[in-house]
C-alpha cells in the first residue's frame, strides 16, 4: 500500500500525539489459579484512580496511561478472591503483570439479595455509613448511597487484653454513588473496625466518572471536586514538595513540647509563641528517593492552617478558617510527586483533613485547576456565615424529678445546656431564667440560677395558691433572645388538684439496639440499723466496653408518681443541634451576654457642666464587691457579673476626681420576653384519690444544723488556701518564679497570657483592669492605673506565689470580671482576717436588687418529711460514672416494696439515653 506524503505526516503525527499521552503500558493476562483459564470480563484498574480496563475472550487487559512512580494494581471478578500488585513504573515504559485469582469457596450462584436486615444491623449500617461515605454534617453526606448495603455483615469481636471493636466484611464490592462530585465507586472493603472513640477502614477503590449532560450540572460537580482538594492533605503534601506552601494559603505551626502549663485557651492570638510556634517550610526535610517518591521528614505535632477558605471555628474563637492537626508516629512519611501518601498508615490526621471520608476522596489521577482559587468563596462564604451565626446558640435542656406537680410542691431540675459549638461555652451565658407560666401566658413565678460548667441544678418551691391547671416552665438565657423564639425551652408543667392524682401511662422506652446497654443491679442492706437499698449501674457502649456517662437519677414511688407517653427524651432534644437557622436571620445583639447578676441604668446630668460619659461606681453591700462602668453618651450604662443570692442593697453613683458623687442615677428593669408560639401541654386523665395519704413532696420550713466537731486548733495561712476563693486557673509557684528570678513580675503574667487579657474579653466588651489582690487584700486602682503598672512594682524573688483566675471568676463577682491576679509577698503572710473596712454610702443612691434564687437542698428537705411515704425518695442531678459504674443507696418507706428509677444523660461519646426500671425489693436475688 503506497501513502501520499499528507496521509505519512498525519499518521506520524497522530502516533507522536499517542506516545506522549500514553507514555507507559500495563499489560496482561488474568486466570483461573486451579483451571488455568482465562477470565473474561475481569476488572483490572489502578487502585485509587479513574484508570482501568476489562479482559478480552483471551483473559488479556491493556492500560495505557500516564502512570505514578509506584501504584498497586488490582484484579477482580466475582466469585473469586481479588488479587493485587504493588508496581514500580518509573523509568519503564511497559510494565508487565500477570494474575491468577483464586476460586472462592462455597460461593452461591446466584445472588442472595438480603433487603431485609434487623434494626441491630440497620443501627451499624448508619453508623458506617457516617464512618465511611461522610461526617454528617457534610453536605456530600446527603448525595452519597451505596446501592448495595446488603452485602455488609456486621459482628461484635472481642479481643482478650485489647478494646472490642465492631467488624464488617462484604462478600462484594461496595457501589457507590457519589452524586455529588460525579462518581460511581467500586469498593472493596478490606478492613473495617469500629472502635470506641475511633474507627478505621481501608480497601481498594475503583472510579468511574458520571458526566452530566447539563453544564450547569456538571460545573457544580466540577466546583466540589476543586473545592475538595483545596485545603486538603495532598494539597498541602504537594505544596510541601514544591515549596509553595504560603503561597498555596497554609500555614504551619509546631506544638511546642516544652510549653509547661498544658491549660490552652481558645484564642488563636494568645497561643502564638507559647504553645504554637510557626514553622517555615524550609525547615521541613524532603529527601528523594530512587523510586521518584520523597521522604518527608516529620518528628513533631503540627497544626496547619489553610487561609483561602472560610470555615466555621471548631478550636479557636477568633479564627474561622481551617484546622488540621499531622502527626507521623514513625517521624517521616513518603509521598509521591502529586502529594498522595505511599502508606496511610505513616499519617494521622485530624481536624479539618481528618473529616474527609470515601465522599470527599479524588482520584489519584484527578488534575486540580490552576485558577479555581476565585470561585472557593462564592461557594463556602454563606455557609461560613451561617456557622458563625449558629456557633453563637445555646439552649437548655430540662430534666425534673417528675412530671407533674400540686400546689405548694417543690420542683427540682436539672438544666444542661446545649451548645451548637461547644467550644464557645466559656464564652457565652452565666445566667438561666426559669419562669413558670399560666395558660394566660402570665408569669406566676420567676427564677435565676448561675451556669456553672455547663450546667445548673436547682429547685424552687411552687405557690401554694396556683389554681390547678396546665401550665409550662420558660427557660432561656439573656442572650438566646436574640435568636429564633424556638430556642427557648418550654417544657409543659400540669399542676393537679390535691385530691387528684394521674391516670399514669406508659412511658415511651428509647430503642438502643445495642448502642448503649445499661444494667442494674440492687441489694438491701442495714446501715446503722437502718435498711438501705444499694444499686449498681452499669453503662456499656456499641463495643461492649464501659462507657463514662453524666446523668440524673429520680426514684418515685409509683403509688403515687406517674408518667405521661408524650414527655420527650434527651434524644429528641438534641435534634434542636441539627437545626440551622435560616441565612436570612440577622443577628442584632440586641440582648447580652450575662455572666452574672445584671444592673443597667441611667445617669441624669443635673447641671449642664458635668460630662457626657461619666465613670460610675457601683458597689454591692458593704463592699462585698464593687466596681467602676462607664455610661455611653446617652447616659446609659450596663454592668454585668454580679454574684449574690436573695436581695441585696447596691450602692450607685457617679464620682469626680475628688470622689465626690454628682448627678442622679435611675436603674432600668431587666426586660422579660413576650411568650410567643405555641402552648405545649400533655394529654392525660385524672381521678380521684383513695385514702388520706400525702401525694406530694413536702415543702415545709427545716433547720439547718451546722456541724460542730471539737478538735485542736490547727493555725492555718489564709493564703495556703487562695484566702477561701478555691482552685485558680492557674498557678505559679515559687519554684516556677526561681526560673525568672530578678524579672518585673509582669513579665511572667505576660508569659501566661501575653496581652494581659484575663476574664470575659468577647464581643467587644470594655472590662476595665483584672482585680488585683495582693496578701488577701483587694487593690484599689488610682486614675488612670493599670495592672501591669502596679504589679511591676514588685519583682519574681520578691513573690512567693501567683494565682490566677480566668473563666472561673463568678465567685468574685463584679470586680473580678476582667479576672483576677493574686499573688504573696514574703512579707506579707497572714492569719487572720483584717478588720473589715466599712462603706461610706454618703452621697450614693441605694436600690434593692435580686439576687440568684436560693438553693433547694434535696437531702435537707427529704429528711426533714422522716419515715413518711413520699413520692420522690431520691434524686441525684450530677451523677458521674466511674469507669462505666456508678453505685448510690436510698432508704425506702416501710411497707412501699417497688420504686422507679428514672435516669437521663450523655454519654462520653455524645450519645444520649432516657431509661427507667422498676425497683421490685421482693425480687429474689442470687
Amino acid at each position: 500500500m503506497i501513502f501520499k506524503p499528507l496521509q505519512v505526516v498525519v499518521l506520524i503525527f497522530l502516533f507522536l500525539i499517542e506516545l506522549q499521552t500514553f507514555g507507559q503500558t500495563i499489560r496482561g493476562k488474568v486466570i483461573n489459579s486451579k483451571t488455568k483459564e482465562p477470565l473474561q470480563f475481569t476488572n483490572v484498574f489502578i487502585n485509587n484512580t479513574t484508570i482501568g480496563s476489562t479482559t478480552n475472550e483471551k483473559g488479556e487487559f491493556l492500560i495505557l496511561s500516564d502512570l505514578p512512580s509506584s501504584l498497586e494494581l488490582v484484579a477482580s471478578f466475582v466469585g473469586f478472591r481479588t488479587s493485587t500488585q504493588k508496581l514500580e513504573t518509573r523509568g519503564k515504559n511497559l510494565i508487565e503483570a500477570n494474575f491468577e485469582l483464586e476460586p472462592l469457596e462455597n460461593v452461591l450462584t446466584e445472588v442472595e439479595t438480603r433487603s431485609k436486615r434487623d434494626k441491630k444491623w440497620e443501627r451499624h449500617l448508619e453508623r458506617f455509613k457516617r464512618v465511611f461515605l461522610a461526617v454528617p454534617d457534610d453536605p456530600i453526606f446527603k448525595e452519597m448511597e451505596i446501592q448495595n448495603p446488603w452485602v455488609l455483615d456486621f459482628e461484635l469481636v472481642k479481643v482478650k487484653r485489647s478494646p472490642n471493636y465492631i467488624h464488617a466484611t462484604a462478600d462484594q464490592p461496595l457501589i457507590v454513588e457519589n452524586k455529588a462530585l460525579g462518581f460511581e465507586i467500586e469498593y472493596y472493603l478490606q478492613d473495617y473496625r469500629f472502635y470506641k472513640g475511633k474507627s478505621l477502614y481501608y480497601g481498594l477503590a475503583y472510579f468511574k466518572e458520571i458526566n452530566s449532560k447539563d453544564s450547569l450540572i456538571q460545573k457544580s460537580k466540577d466546583d466540589l471536586k476543586e473545592s475538595s482538594y483545596l485545603g486538603s492533605s495532598r494539597h498541602f503534601f504537594r505544596s510541601l514538595l514544591v515549596r509553595e506552601v504560603e503561597k498555596e494559603g497554609f500555614i504551619i505551626y509546631r506544638k511546642n513540647q516544652h510549653f509547661f502549663n498544658e491549660l490552652r485557651t481558645n484564642v488563636l492570638q494568645e497561643e502564638l509563641g507559647k504553645s504554637v510556634d510557626f514553622v517555615s517550610q524550609d525547615s521541613i526535610r524532603r529527601i528523594p528517593l530512587r523510586n521518584g517518591n520523597f521522604r518527608v521528614i516529620f518528628p513533631d505535632d503540627y497544626e496547619i492552617h489553610y487561609q483561602k477558605k472560610s470555615w466555621r471555628n471548631e478550636y479557636y474563637s477568633d479564627y474561622y478558617h481551617p484546622i488540621s492537626w499531622i502527626t507521623a508516629p514513625r517521624g517521616y512519611f513518603d509521598v509521591d510527586r502529586n502529594g498522595i501518601v505511599i502508606d496511610p498508615t505513616q499519617v494521622e490526621l485530624s481536624g479539618y483533613m481528618g473529616r474527609q471520608r470515601l465522599g470527599r476522596f479524588l482520584p489519584y489521577d484527578f488534575k486540580p485547576a490552576e485558577n479555581f482559587e476565585s470561585n472557593l468563596a462564592e461557594v463556602d462564604s454563606v455557609e461560613s456565615e451561617l456557622a458563625k451565626f449558629n456557633n453563637l446558640r445555646e439552649k437548655p435542656w430540662i430534666t425534673t424529678n417528675k412530671s407533674y406537680y400540686y400546689p405548694g410542691e417543690p420542683i427540682w431540675f436539672h438544666a444542661k445546656m446545649l451548645y451548637h459549638n461547644t467550644l464557645m461555652q466559656d464564652s457565652l451565658s452565666r445566667v438561666l431564667y426559669m419562669e413558670v407560666l399560666n395558660p394566660s401566658y402570665e408569669i406566676v413565678q420567676r427564677e435565676s440560677y448561675y451556669i456553672s460548667e455547663g450546667a445548673v441544678s436547682g429547685g424552687f418551691v411552687l405557690s401554694d395558691t396556683l389554681k390547678p391547671a396546665d401550665y409550662i416552665i420558660r427557660s432561656y438565657t439573656n442572650w438566646m433572645r436574640n435568636f429564633p423564639d424556638r430556642d427557648m425551652t418550654l417544657v409543659p408543667l400540669p399542676i393537679l388538684e390535691k385530691d387528684q392524682v394521674l391516670v399514669s401511662q406508659e412511658l415511651n422506652e428509647q430503642e438502643f439496639f445495642d448502642d448503649l446497654t445499661i444494667n442494674l443491679s440492687h441489694n438491701q442492706k442495714l446501715d446503722s440499723g437502718r435498711k438501705v437499698v444499694e444499686i449498681e449501674l452499669s453503662f456499656l457502649d456499641q463495643t461492649d466496653e464501659y462507657v463514662e456517662t453524666d446523668f440524673t437519677i429520680s426514684i418515685t414511688d409509683p403509688t403515687l408518681v406517674g408518667f405521661f407517653s408524650q414527655r420527650k427524651s434527651l434524644e429528641s432534644g438534641l435534634e434542636w443541634l441539627d437545626d440551622k437557622a435560616k441565612s436570612d436571620f440577622e443577628l442584632i445583639e440586641e440582648f447580652p451576654i450575662e455572666y452574672g447578676i445584671t444592673i443597667q441604668g441611667s445617669f441624669e446630668r443635673t447641671k449642664k457642666r458635668f460630662p457626657y460619659i461619666n465613670p460610675i461606681t457601683i458597689v454591692q453591700g458593704d463592699l462585698e464587691d464593687y466596681g467602676i462602668v462607664e455610661t455611653d453618651s446617652s447616659g446609659y450604662f450596663r454592668a454585668t457579673g454580679l454574684n449574690f443570692t436573695d436581695s441585696v442593697t447596691i450602692s450607685i453613683a457617679a464620682m469626680d476626681e475628688k470622689n465626690r458623687p454628682y448627678g442622679a442615677v435611675s436603674l432600668i428593669d431587666n426586660s422579660v420576653p413576650t411568650f410567643r408560639g405555641s402552648f405545649p401541654k400533655y394529654e392525660y386523665q385524672t381521678k380521684k384519690s383513695t385514702g388520706q395519704l400525702t401525694r406530694y413532696d413536702f415543702s415545709g420550713s427545716y433547720i439547718e444544723l451546722e456541724e460542730f466537731v471539737k478538735e485542736d486548733k490547727v493555725l492555718v495561712r489564709l493564703e495556703d488556701n487562695n484566702y477561701g476563693y478555691g482552685e485558680p486557673d492557674r498557678k505559679v509557684t515559687s519554684e516556677d518564679l526561681d526560673n525568672w528570678a530578678g524579672q518585673p513580675l509582669w513579665s511572667v503574667i505576660g508569659m501566661q497570657f501575653g496581652n494581659g487579657k484575663l476574664g470575659n474579653y468577647n464581643y467587644g466588651l470594655n472590662v476595665g483592669e483584672p482585680l488585683l489582690i495582693i496578701d488577701g487584700q483587694r487593690y484599689f486602682y488610682l486614675a488612670g492605673e493599670s495592672a501591669q503598672e502596679v504589679v511591676n512594682r514588685y519583682m519574681t524573688n520578691e513573690v512567693e506565689s501567683i494565682s490566677i483566675y480566668t473563666t472561673n471568676t463568678h465567685i468574685f463577682g463584679l470586680a473580678g470580671f476582667a479576672g483576677v491576679i493574686m499573688f504573696n509577698t514574703k512579707k506579707g503572710g497572714r492569719f487572720d482576717d483584717q478588720s473589715e473596712s466599712q462603706f461610706n454610702s454618703t452621697g450614693f443612691q441605694q436600690f434593692k436588687v435580686r439576687g440568684f434564687s436560693k438553693e433547694l437542698d434535696f437531702q435537707k428537705v427529704l429528711e426533714s418529711q422522716g419515715s413518711a411515704q413520699k413520692p420522690t425518695v431520691f434524686w441525684n442531678p450530677k451523677a458521674k460514672t466511674d469507669k462505666g459504674l456508678f453505685t448510690f443507696s436510698f432508704a425506702p418507706v416501710d411497707g412501699i416494696q417497688e420504686y422507679d428509677l428514672l435516669i437521663e444523660g450523655m454519654t462520653d461519646q455524645g450519645y444520649p439515653f432516657t431509661k427507667l426500671f422498676r425497683i421490685d425489693l421482693n425480687e429474689k436475688r442470687d
